[in-house]
């Protein structure tokens, strides 16, 4: 598969795509509604399946200076949110993508 070339004087590093903005600074995006609610309840880490449909939340918490583990299987991230209660006495938090 090819990669898309970037434009002139863009750079391809994953930091840079980091940098760039792709929505209006001032809109908040429902993602970073549901990162700052979890921050409030005291969620500093999540558990979770990579997925299309929760990337807004991942930035949220990148922005909330929440935790992201990411792991294979939905169970793996139930199983280690519960260990992460159980040995922390905080908050166990999963967060999965939609299924197939």
């Amino acid at each position: 598969m090819a990669s898309v070339p970037a434009r002139p004087g863009q750079s391809t590093t994953a930091e840079d795509t980091l940098a760039r903005k792709s929505r209006d600074e001032n809109i908040v995006s429902g993602g970073h509604l549901v990162a700052a609610a979890l921050k409030n309840e005291g969620v500093d880490t999540i558990f979770t399946l990579c997925g299309g449909h929760i990337i807004d939340i991942y930035d949220g918490c990148i922005d909330n200076d929440i935790r992201i583990i990411d792991v294979r299987h939905e169970q793996t991230a139930a199983h280690a949110a519960d260990g992460y209660a159980r040995q922390t006495g905080g908050l166990g938090c999963v967060v999965t993508t939609a299924g197939p």
